[in-house]
């Protein structure tokens, strides 16, 4: 099975400036799409529509994020969803501009969550000022987990597994600050995301898909193949036991995840690992972080951006993480199949990993081993 949604590599804009796509989100309509696109002729990223074979750029006028053209002066632009959200980078702080008015609650929720990942181990952002549309955010020292893994000169596989270690305990620390009354009830105000939500979330994924397939021949086996999976899987959400709900990320991966910079005073030790974003905190089972977190580390694997071995020791401290919280392993399988279809459903949007993600669909029946023979390359 080749057919995968035509997203394509490079654009073109009115101007004539070619753009290589970074990433891409099925809009509505089949055969659409919104797009983040970058030029080695500019600094940072470009948003925009495709649509037909026409590129249109949403430039920093973005009619949906206000605020965009006057913070876009402070730094250089590093992320730009259109009419969804931005990212700004400059010297002293990390931009995030929004739709009008969703600042607050952003902003709201990182707050709330600070306490218990201060007292877990976690060093967080501090939000530095916050306006409706704009929250301004202090850097943190360090790289991502995503970085550290793939580089094999620097980081040795002792301090990478290291580096995952103090992640798991940092983790278990805070989780268990989360069901403390003092700061349960502040916590307890997050949304509620429980399987029934998880599902939803499935659903639209495979419906994405589903809707810019319609009418290809060629797409028919992997069409089949998803609505199976996603019956199956949703099943497995829906119908066995639920674990406690407690506090969770809800969007944890790798790129979330930093390590900190060595210590001069005590060498081989790099602090406390740093954690970022916490728009989508909620409330659900723990399975649902873990099971993310995991996946995504197998896609990196998949990806070759992770060599088995350190595959095999971040895997290790998420499942140590996983017993030590006492996730019931019948829900981290069902999270964990909910994310590998979603994230196949995904890629298969985003060049130049359509076609692996595409093949991927119709290759996820059964669980994944924790070290798998044959890696099936599926793109980041």
């Amino acid at each position: 099975m080749t057919w995968h949604p035509p997203v394509p590599h490079q654009v073109s804009d009115t101007a004539g400036t070619v753009w290589s796509v970074q990433r891409a989100w099925p809009d509505a309509s089949a055969g659409t799409y919104t797009l983040e696109v970058r030029s080695p002729l500019q600094p940072g990223v470009q948003a925009g529509f495709f649509s037909k074979g026409r590129f249109e750029a949403v430039t920093v006028d973005d009619r949906r994020l206000p605020a965009l053209a006057a913070e876009s002066a402070k730094g250089e632009l590093v992320v730009h969803r259109a009419h969804k959200r931005a990212v700004l980078r400059t010297p002293d702080a990390y931009i995030k501009v929004f739709r009008s008015g969703r600042a607050s609650a952003a902003a709201a929720s990182h707050r709330t969550t600070a306490a218990a990942l201060t007292e877990g181990g976690f060093d967080t952002p501090h939000v530095i000022s916050a306006a409706p549309d704009v929250l301004a955010f202090s850097p943190l020292a360090g790289r991502s987990f995503y970085e550290l893994g793939q580089d094999q000169t620097g980081i040795t596989d002792a301090a990478f597994a290291s580096m995952w270690a103090g992640w798991s305990r940092a983790w278990i620390k805070t989780l268990a600050a989360a069901r403390r009354p003092q700061l349960d009830n502040s916590l307890g105000q997050l949304p509620l995301r429980d399987a029934g939500k998880e599902a939803s979330s499935l659903r639209r994924w495979v419906d994405h898909w589903l809707r810019h397939s319609e009418g290809v021949p060629e797409a028919a086996p992997a069409r089949a193949a998803l609505l199976a999976q996603a019956r199956a899987v949703t099943d497995s959400l829906l119908s066995s036991p639920p674990d406690p709900l407690g506090w969770a990320h809800g969007d944890l991966h790798d790129k979330q995840l930093l390590g900190g910079q060595e210590s001069s005073a005590a060498p081989g030790s790099r602090g406390n690992p740093g954690l970022l974003d916490f728009d989508e905190s909620c409330r659900a089972e723990a399975a649902l972080d873990l099971a993310n977190l995991n996946v995504h580390l197998e896609l990196r694997w998949r990806q070759h951006l992770l060599t088995a071995r350190r595959y095999a020791l971040a895997h290790a401290a998420v499942m140590s993480a996983a017993e030590h919280l006492h996730v019931s392993p019948h829900r981290f399988a069902a999270y964990a199949a909910s994310t590998r279809l979603r994230l196949a459903c995904l890629y298969s949007f985003r060049p130049p990993w359509g076609p692996h993600a595409a093949s991927y669909l119709i290759s996820l029946a059964g669980p994944v081993l924790p070290c798998p023979a044959q890696p099936n390359p599926i793109g980041a």
